[in-house]
């Protein structure tokens, strides 16, 4: 983490953020929503896993936001590379798929959460904000899925 000023002048602790998406318009619209937070900065985007691997090993970045379904890659392979050469990087997969084989799959692999795009814009924050103390992030359709399919 980083610190930058806020609006009233005072030091903020930042976590810096990677976004990982094949498509340009979410990438620069998730960076915008996230920038306007004072404790958060997107400071690197990725459009496919070697573009996220290069920011990795740029910059220190505390949390990547990681599509599932990229062009000619997934979101697990993305998870699996960066978190091989940043162990301690957060990660937090994003997607329009509820499919649970993907959500087993992401976790498996590392992440610590995963929210579906329908819900990103006014449930982001608060998934980052709970995979930053540690704990795990799910989106609530899935999470009630979860709890009503048969073990």
């Amino acid at each position: 983490m980083s610190e930058k000023k806020n609006n009233t002048n005072l030091l903020v602790r930042t976590t810096i953020i990677l976004v990982v998406d094949d498509h340009p318009i979410v990438r620069d619209g998730l960076a915008e929503l996230l920038n306007h937070e004072d404790d958060m900065e997107v400071s690197a985007k990725a459009g496919n896993i070697a573009e996220a691997i290069k920011a990795v090993k740029k910059q220190r970045i505390d949390l990547a936001i990681v599509d599932m379904l990229l062009k000619d890659e997934t979101g697990v392979q993305v998870t699996k590379k960066i978190k091989a050469l940043c162990p301690n990087l957060i990660v937090l997969i994003f997607s329009c798929s509820d499919e649970p084989q993907y959500v087993k799959q992401a976790f498996a692999a590392g992440a610590r959460g995963y929210i579906l795009k329908e819900e990103v814009s006014e449930k982001i924050v608060v998934a980052i904000r709970q995979v930053l103390q540690g704990k795990v992030y799910l989106s609530k359709r899935l999470a009630e899925s979860s709890q009503n399919s048969p073990q």
